[in-house]
């Protein structure tokens, strides 16, 4: 009998026992529908995978299969309503400093000490998100980051994002994986942009009918600055009409139009900011956003 994980995939198929095996590096483990761990915030089965501390060769190719069809026999005797024997396949309940929020938040307080290159703002906006996809009473290990990142579509910044700040985090706790050969190949400069006419920018501002927005368009079109950059904008009145920006990400500055003409036209340092509780460079961004996204 052949013991290669092919061969032995193929003969858990044949027997219909819904167990596959995996190999990551040299290690195996095993991959089933299974009810949510002990701890979990999930209430619903879900594919699993179960780390075997078996190494991928013949012997461990062999009593790998044994135990896959001993997780078999386990799922059967659970879907006839018996309770799943967690700890036969898994640790017992990881403690407290070992859990995916315990080093989050270890992490994020050395994190913010570094203001001169970090802030709570740069964290909320990149990093939490992708530690909200952790879940938090699990253990912290290389195979729940990994498996993360593996879920995410190839080829794209979501991807190349999360392995980025995974092993800023696994590193911080002392692990022991390396991330980078999955993070894809994303390329911003592979997107093909389609740009407008300028006689189709200039003529989309006369069917916004609000005079705030029509100035926020009129302000984006002429200085092609962020969208939050307008909130903090002052227009001179004479040629070349150049931008003052009091604050933002990068600082003040002065930038030049892009179209002296337009900002003459349309009389931009008549200034006709809309008004908005946000106060968050983010959220004012969004704020533009949404707003222009009415008017079209």
């Amino acid at each position: 009998m052949r013991y290669s994980l092919e061969e032995i995939n193929k003969r858990l198929k044949v027997r219909r026992l819904g167990v596959s095996l995996r190999q990551r590096g040299d290690t195996l483990s095993l991959r089933a529908t299974l009810p949510p761990r002990p701890g979990s915030e999930k209430n619903q089965p879900y594919q699993q995978d179960l780390a075997l501390k078996m190494y991928a060769n013949p012997a461990g190719m062999k009593a790998a299969e044994d135990k896959a069809i001993e997780l078999a026999s386990d799922i059967i005797k659970w879907k006839s309503g018996q309770n799943f024997p967690w700890s036969n396949w898994i640790e017992g309940k990881p403690k407290p400093g070992n859990t995916c929020q315990f080093w989050i938040d270890n992490f994020k307080a050395e994190f913010l000490e570094r203001q001169e290159k970090f802030s709570p703002r740069t964290w909320k906006r990149h990093y939490q998100p992708m530690f909200n996809r952790l879940p938090s009473t699990a253990e912290l290990n290389g195979d729940l980051l990994l498996r993360t990142v593996l879920s995410l579509p190839n080829d794209t910044w979501t991807r190349l994002r999360a392995a980025s700040i995974y092993q800023q985090l696994a590193s911080h706790a002392g692990l022991e994986i390396d991330l980078r050969p999955y993070k894809g190949k994303y390329d911003h400069t592979d997107t093909i942009k389609n740009l407008p006419s300028d006689e189709l920018i200039a003529g989309v501002r006369d069917k916004i009918t609000s005079p705030q927005w029509q100035w926020v368009y009129g302000m984006l079109s002429s200085y092609g600055l962020s969208p939050m950059k307008y909130f903090f904008a002052t227009v001179e009145p004479k040629a070349p009409y150049k931008c003052h920006i009091a604050e933002g990400k990068t600082g003040a500055r002065i930038v030049q139009p892009f179209y002296p003409q337009w900002a003459e036209r349309w009389k931009l340092w008549e200034t006709k900011k809309p008004r908005t509780k946000q106060t968050e460079y983010g959220e004012l961004g969004k704020a533009v956003y949404l707003a222009l996204r009415r008017h079209f």
